[in-house]
């Protein structure tokens, strides 16, 4: 009879084994009770903090007490220093948390709530007042739950970084979009250099044999009601307001209509329109009529490769 009971209780399972797994298990639920109810209490301190402090604070109290309670009913021994742990870490995991993802209620952790994550982490960390092999689980435990926070953490964080990117590439896109057209010469051996290109203004250098010249665009249109002349030649000479109703007469003295568009008495200077953008031909170090007439002649579109070249560059010595 005496050795089928103690056959009977050999084949039953320790109550201290059993302890063993009742407690990791019991601080986890806590601490994903504590998880749940803590994201109410943060969002509570928002508007009266007068008493949701206080309440987070003895939900903490309470929290330490439960977890000394489940520790000790687990080892048999006070594990005061170890229950305030457990629970100090719980409002360090909430407020990491909210720190990676900047909102609440928290999101789950590629699919796993965040309650359960931070519950498994916690439980983890109870199993350092049990035995060896419970310490091994926990250790087990705590590093996979580490891993996946750092998975996600990292995960969201290429997220974010990949969208700002693709926020930035259609900001500088929209940006690019804006910007002037553009004119440049087709004149053989004419050098062309694309020196400035926004949405105000496009500038063209050009050297012809040392016979330099400068094509500029801007964001000047049509003249609605003017006096196309009048108007043109007023963007021609420059240095006075336009006043309406003025005509070409009033600037026949400084500008003639030519072949294609308005040029200076000294033919140094000519401007007209292109793809609604207004557009000059200026000479500067020893170019001469000649050279302007020749330039302007052969206005073409600055190429789409030139132009977001230009644009690239500028951006990035920008910083943008």
């Amino acid at each position: 009879m005496s050795a089928l009971r103690s056959v009977s209780s050999d084949a039953r399972t320790p109550p201290d084994r059993l302890a063993h797994f009742a407690a990791p298990l019991g601080c986890g639920i806590l601490a994903a009770f504590g998880v749940v109810v803590g994201q109410g209490v943060l969002v509570g301190a928002l508007f009266a903090p007068a008493v949701m402090l206080p309440f987070g604070l003895l939900l903490l109290v309470g929290i330490a007490f439960a977890n000394a309670a489940i520790l000790r009913s687990a080892t048999g021994r006070r594990r005061i220093g170890l229950a305030v742990v457990l629970t100090l870490l719980l409002p360090v995991a909430i407020g990491a948390s909210l720190a990676a993802q900047g909102e609440l209620p928290l999101a789950p952790h590629h699919g796993v709530p965040a309650p359960v994550v931070i519950g498994a982490f916690i439980a983890g960390i109870s199993t350092f007042a049990l035995p060896r092999w419970a310490k091994l689980v926990g250790g087990l435990t705590v590093v996979l739950v580490t891993a996946l926070y750092a998975w996600h953490a990292v995960s969201e964080a290429a997220q974010k970084a990949a969208a700002v990117r693709a926020s930035d590439a259609a900001v500088r896109e929209e940006m690019y979009d804006d910007v002037l057209p553009g004119a440049t010469t087709t004149l053989a051996g004419a050098g062309v250099d694309l020196r400035k290109l926004t949405a105000e203004i496009a500038e063209v250098g050009v050297d012809r044999d040392g016979r330099e010249l400068t094509i500029t665009m801007s964001a000047w249109g049509d003249p609605g009601e003017e006096d196309p002349d009048g108007f043109a030649c007023w963007l021609l000479t420059g240095g006075e307001s336009w006043e309406a109703a003025q005509t070409y007469a009033d600037f026949a003295d400084r500008c003639r209509i030519v072949d294609g568009g308005w040029a200076s008495p000294d033919g140094l200077t000519f401007g007209t329109y292109r793809k609604g953008y207004w557009v000059t031909v200026d000479a500067g170090r020893a170019a001469t009529a000649e050279d302007v007439t020749a330039v302007a002649d052969t206005l073409a579109d600055v190429p789409e490769a030139e132009r977001r070249t230009y644009w690239d560059a500028a951006l990035e010595l920008s910083g943008s």
